[in-house]
């Protein structure tokens, strides 16, 4: 068994079906509501599987994350200018900001990596952006520390339902094939078994637009496992939640143990 296998078991730890959460949004574009104070959101995502969080906000926060049922953390590696949401950017230029090495340094059990294709039809962006990628997987390689793959699709609402399933079904398979060892990706609906089926690593979903109620976000989260995502990646849905703890333990039971979302939004009052 590899260093990447390894944790990549420690990380499901015999579960089915993980909840992770995600932090990492300010290091994207810098101001989100729920993550001023990146303590007391680490303390919201409290008895998920694992967090997505920047380098610094692990080092700085190191003491939260090293105690008896904290998160596995995972650090973000690019930074990309599609995801500077204040300026509206639509091109996926990408840069590795932080090398797997000071990752693994600052105490990362794995890392994530976007891989933006079919760009606006930039041949030499395209290129350029694999590139970058296959170097994190060298990096990750070197040192056996697990990668998901993320295929975030900018221009999404731009995109019929037909139009991005068939986007997320090829990129989600190029990051696989690239080294990715899980992958990050829309949920497409009823089809969304199709790109599971296409990609041989676990798949998890992401919540994307912030979800209005807690039983919208526990029928996602049944919906993408009963398609066969190996769990979910939600950031805002969870850490913004009124009540998180209650909805974590709720997302577990519904995505492991069948539980029917409306009777996990009963028995943990949530809404």
């Amino acid at each position: 068994m590899s260093g990447i296998d390894l944790r990549i078991a420690r990380l499901f730890q015999n579960k089915k079906n993980l909840v992770i959460s995600a932090l990492d949004h300010v290091m994207e574009y810098g101001d989100q509501p729920g993550i001023e104070d990146p303590a007391a959101a680490i303390r919201n995502c409290m008895g998920t599987d694992a967090l997505l969080m920047s380098r610094f906000m692990l080092s700085r926060n190191s003491g939260l994350m090293g105690g008896s049922g904290a998160p596995l953390p995972v650090v973000r590696i690019n930074w990309s200018s599609s995801f500077y949401y204040p300026l509206d950017y639509r091109t996926g230029y990408t840069c590795i900001a932080t090398t797997v090495d000071d990752a693994v340094h600052a105490g990362a059990h794995a890392v994530i990596c976007s891989l933006f294709l079919e760009e606006k039809g930039n041949e030499e962006l395209e290129t350029e952006n694999v590139r970058l990628f296959s170097e994190v997987v060298r990096q990750k390689e070197r040192l056996g520390i697990p990668l998901i793959g993320e295929c975030y699709v900018v221009e999404h609402k731009d995109l019929t339902a037909e139009q991005l399933h068939a986007k997320v079904k090829r990129v989600t398979r190029v990051a696989a094939e690239l080294g990715a060892d899980l992958i990050k990706c829309f949920f497409t609906g009823e089809r969304f078994h199709e790109v599971v089926r296409n990609v041989p690593v676990p798949v998890f979903t992401i919540g994307a637009e912030k979800l209005s109620t807690d039983l919208a976000v526990l029928k996602k989260a049944k919906d993408s496992v009963t398609q066969g995502a190996r769990g979910i990646i939600f950031g805002r849905n969870i850490f913004l939640a009124e009540k998180p703890a209650e909805l974590i333990a709720a997302l577990n039971e519904v995505m492991n143990d069948g539980r029917d979302p409306q009777d996990a939004v009963r028995a943990h009052g949530l809404r």
